[in-house]
């Protein structure tokens, strides 16, 4: 069976199986915590017979997360041109450089069977 753990808090802490038969622990329930409707609930917290959501709002509040510190400026959209030049440089390199071994190779290529041509001629002689 399905059990829902909580925590000293009562908030809703992670899930486990148990066997049917198995008794559940004082701090888990097989209640889920989900609204009527069948849909999540923010930071769900037991109250002894059923789960309470926190509102959005409060979800939001507590844990919001800042995005950008704050000693982290903003790219500029200088910056950001320049970022994307230096990834298209690089990738222009890559491609250089691979040119430059595919041509390496082919160079290689032409050499054997040149060689090869010059030896089955003097074979024929």
């Amino acid at each position: 069976m399905l059990i829902y753990y909580f925590d000293d808090t009562k908030r809703f802490a992670y899930t486990d199986v148990i066997a049917d038969d198995g008794s559940v622990p004082t701090n888990a329930t097989t209640v889920a915590p989900v609204n009527a409707d069948g849909t999540g609930m923010y930071a769900p917290t037991w109250n002894g017979t059923e789960w309470v959501s926190m509102t959005k709002e409060e979800f939001d509040k507590e844990f919001a997360q800042q995005q950008r510190p704050d000693n982290v400026p903003a790219v500029t959209p200088a910056e950001k041109q320049e970022a994307q030049q230096m990834l298209s440089f690089a990738k222009l390199q890559a491609d250089v450089d691979a040119l430059k071994k595919e041509r390496e190779q082919s160079a290689l290529l032409l050499a054997t069977l040149m060689k090869q041509q010059a030896n089955n001629v003097k074979e024929a002689n």
